[in-house]
């Protein structure tokens, strides 16, 4: 996937170009406000920019976990999640913040994210709401 979810409004009566007038459903299976981190070494630092974590399901039943900038809208990473290759789990070291790992079993990707989400009660949801999903 290109990261790029462009929506063109269509006449009425007129057919999409390619496939069907969206590439991926409006409703994500789990969505919440996270920024990413970038590893240097052993290390991981934040990135500042505001940010949306979302999964969703596309029409080829593939899942995506995906981050984007809520700021400019553009979607910054897609990967696609097979069934039982990524495990997503709080980094406990982490005492300033709440820092969440997706590891994938069948390479060495790792994904850091941080909760920018106030309420704390959301990064249990998140938990909760991601585990059946991986």
């Amino acid at each position: 996937s290109s990261g790029i979810n462009a929506e063109w409004p269509l006449r009425p009566g007129a057919l999409p170009l390619f496939g069907t007038q969206s590439s991926r459903p409006t409703k994500n299976l789990v969505e919440f406000k996270a920024g990413r981190m970038n590893q240097r070494g052993k290390m991981v630092h934040p990135d500042t920019r505001k940010g949306t974590v979302f999964i969703f399901k596309s029409d080829d039943s593939l899942i995506h976990f995906c981050w984007k900038d809520r700021t400019t809208g553009q979607v910054e990473d897609d990967l696609i999640i097979f069934p039982d290759d990524a495990d997503f789990t709080r980094v406990t070291q982490c005492t300033t913040g709440r820092v969440y790992l997706m590891k994938f079993r069948s390479s060495n990707r790792r994904f850091f994210c941080w909760m920018q989400d106030a309420k704390k009660e959301k990064s249990t949801d998140c938990d909760s709401a991601l585990i059946p999903l991986l």
